[in-house]
C-alpha cells in the first residue's frame, strides 16, 4: 500500500509543480494583455513577474518534491 500511495504523491507532485507554474503565467500574461504597454513591455513585465512568481513557487514545490523522493527512496529499503 506504501508503494501506491508514494506513487500517487510523486506522480500528484509532478502535475502540482506544471500546472502551478502555468496558471500563475496564465494570469500574469492576461492582467498584461489589459495594460496599455507596448508588446515588448508586456512581454518583459511578464518575465520579471514570473521570475518571482517562479522562484517563490519553485523553491517551495520543488522541497517538497525532494521530501517525496527521499520517502520513496525509503520505504524501497
Amino acid at each position: 500500500m506504501n508503494k501506491i500511495l508514494f506513487g500517487l504523491l510523486q506522480s500528484l507532485v509532478r502535475t502540482v509543480i506544471g500546472a502551478l507554474n502555468y496558471e500563475r503565467i496564465a494570469l500574469l500574461v492576461r492582467d498584461a494583455n489589459q495594460s496599455p504597454l507596448s508588446g515588448d513591455e508586456k512581454r518583459d513585465l511578464v518575465i520579471e513577474e514570473a521570475r518571482s512568481v517562479g522562484l517563490a513557487i519553485g523553491t517551495s514545490l520543488l522541497n517538497l518534491a525532494i521530501e517525496v523522493a527521499v520517502n520513496a527512496l525509503k520505504s524501497k529499503t
